[in-house]
């Protein structure tokens, strides 16, 4: 796979000079780190012998102007690697974001933790432990400058280094793996904290209140134990770590007082010594300190670099013309996620533009993954979904998706206005005014949805919340997400379970919505289980296992009604019957039962 189509590679590469820049900056604040050891020298050495106040001034002087530098260096430092922070952002979070909402090769747990790690990654450029790495190549030349005052301080100044950093090797190897089994027990948990948040109502009603807390802390407890454990083992060696840099450190002014007693260095160099050795060690125990940011931030290079790896959604496709809403399936074969189990198989067969074709079978049959498909929410294992003759692979999807109108079988909802969610957002887009508003209101009349926002209490600005349903009611979302595929007055429509929550009236315009549709020649295909949209359908396509079973003209698949049947809902078991259909309460014929569906015909939703 290139970098060009991997936005973390693209964007660090983009980085590169901010990052060189830094280097550079770093080189010479740690020169510039010499100046105390050199200042404190030259004071033992040159001032207190000869009682030279004016060289004691000018060396004064000069280790303002240094350290003003230092600090005007270390500022534009800190600095570079925020605007590098920035820049990554820029160029990466978009792609990221379109792969996390729009690739279907990851599972839903790697998608919610590609934008933390990629936080994650981009807090780590302007923490400590970037620091402590660009200036841990400089250790080597406080190891060189401490042999050139003497070598045994050299010699030192090296073995301490040595010791440090084995001590970070050992830390490492000891709390990496428990650092990583923590982080997903840690994300998983969440996830499943929230779950419980959003079916809080469920547990309240069925008296799980009590179990779910007391699952909940217990696995707050096992995490608790464990970090415990990692933090009581990486304190171990954070102790030991600081114990042997202070004592080294002592051990270099001894050893520097040792060798001026022999005459060997000056007694400015007994100081110098203790400075310069410190400052060696001092990146290896930054670096320490920082270990768990520094693991967690490789953990999520890993993790994203492997996720930006998938297949890249934003890549331009060649625009296509609106699509008239021919509808063409070969072979298609999907499975389900993780096992060979198939939900369907190998379906091949064709919707002219303007037909509304009904969708039935039992509970499992497949219509809900199948509509998936056909909406290009869900990738195919096998065979292709064309429209126009194109496959979906070759459409621009966003193109696409605004000559398209879907309706899950439940209706997700965002967190923000009803306007919001009906329009698609597209006021981010540059639509706006008074062409966005009529667009979502002639969006929510023909769903009849109009009057109903209207009771809102702020109307169309009502604010949905953050959980199962935005706060509305299953009638309520379901006709909000009807006009929401409704807007725009796309040319081709997947509706599953549309009536699933309408009552009667609402089932009758419905009705009505369904004959604009053909009216104004759109391609619909509805899923179903309520005999009185079959009325409004050109054609019936019956599924059983995946497959198949019937797909024809409807007058040709409806079996003419017994007489003393009139007036009933289809046959199907008593467990599952169908309130009266909105052509019964009309007082039309409902339609006969489909040849061959038996009892299993009128289910509800599937898995």
């Amino acid at each position: 796979m290139s970098y060009d189509s991997n936005p973390l590679q693209a964007a660090l590469r983009k980085c590169r000079r901010h990052f060189v820049a830094t280097g550079i900056f770093s080189g010479l604040i740690n020169i510039l780190y010499l100046v105390p050891s050199i200042f404190m020298l030259q004071v033992y050495d040159r001032v207190v012998p000869t009682r030279g106040v004016s060289t004691l001034l000018v060396l004064s002087l000069i280790l303002a102007i240094s350290l003003v530098v230092f600090a005007a260096l270390d500022t534009v430092r800190m600095r570079l690697l925020l605007r590098a922070s920035v820049r990554l952002e820029k160029m990466a979070a978009a792609n990221i974001l379109h792969r996390v909402l729009g690739t279907n090769g990851a599972t839903p747990a790697q998608r919610s933790q590609a934008m933390r790690d990629f936080d994650t990654l981009r807090g780590t450029l302007t923490g400590p432990a970037i620091i402590a790495m660009f200036d841990a190549p400089w250790a080597p030349i406080y190891i060189i400058i401490s042999y050139m005052l003497h070598p045994l301080i050299g010699l030192l100044a090296l073995l301490s280094s040595l010791l440090l950093i084995g001590l970070a090797v050992a830390s490492d190897r000891a709390t990496k793996n428990s650092l990583n089994e923590v982080g997903q027990r840690t994300s998983s948990a969440y996830r499943v904290q929230d779950y419980s948040i959003q079916a809080s109502e469920v547990a309240r009603a069925l008296g799980m209140r009590g179990a779910l807390v007391t699952r909940h802390l217990v696995e707050r407890a096992d995490l608790v134990r464990r970090q415990g454990t990692i933090a009581g083992t990486s304190g171990f060696f954070l102790a030991v770590t600081k114990f042997f840099r202070l004592f080294l450190q002592s051990m270099a002014l001894a050893l520097g007082a040792y060798l001026a007693i022999e005459q060997q260095i000056s007694g400015g160099a007994i100081f110098a010594a203790s400075l310069i050795l410190g400052r060696a060690l001092q990146p290896v125990e930054q670096i320490l300190n920082a270990l768990k940011n520094v693991i967690s931030a490789q953990n999520a290079y890993k993790g994203l670099n492997n996720f930006c790896r998938l297949p890249d959604v934003t890549v331009m496709r060649t625009s296509l013309p609106a699509p008239q809403g021919r509808i063409e399936v070969d072979g298609l074969t999907i499975r389900a996620p993780g096992s060979d189990r198939i939900l369907l198989n190998k379906l091949s067969f064709t919707v002219e533009p303007g037909t509304i074709v009904a969708l039935v079978g039992p509970s499992g049959a497949g219509k809900s993954t199948l509509l998936r498909a056909l909406a290009g929410a869900i990738d195919p294992d096998e065979g292709e979904v064309r429209v126009d003759g194109a496959s979906l692979t070759d459409w621009n999807r966003e193109e696409l998706g605004r000559h398209l109108g879907y309706m899950p079988q439940t209706p997700t909802l965002f967190p923000a206005s009803v306007h919001s969610n009906i329009s698609r957002f597209r006021q981010f887009e540059g639509m706006g005014g008074e062409e966005l508003d009529t667009a979502v209101i002639a969006a929510a009349k023909l769903a009849g949805a109009h009057d109903l926002i209207l009771r809102f209490e702020h109307g169309y600005e009502t604010q949905l919340a953050v959980r199962e349903g935005g706060g509305l009611s299953a009638g309520q979302r379901q006709v909000v997400a009807l006009a929401r595929s409704l807007f725009g007055a796309p040319s081709i429509l997947f509706l599953d379970e549309p009536n699933a929550h309408l009552d009667i009236n609402a089932e009758t315009r419905l009705m009505d919505t369904l004959q604009h549709l053909r009216e104004r020649g759109a391609t619909v295909i509805v899923s179903t289980h309520r005999t009185g949209l079959l009325q409004a359908v050109d054609k019936v396509m019956l599924l059983r296992d995946g497959a198949i079973q019937i797909y024809d003209d409807r007058n040709k698949v409806i079996r003419p009604a017994a007489p003393a049947v009139q007036g009933s809902p289809m046959p199907h078991d008593a467990s599952n019957a169908a309130p009266p259909t909105a052509g019964q309460a009309a007082g039309g014929s409902p339609p006969a039962p489909l040849p061959g569906d038996g009892g299993n015909r009128a289910t509800g939703g599937e898995a």
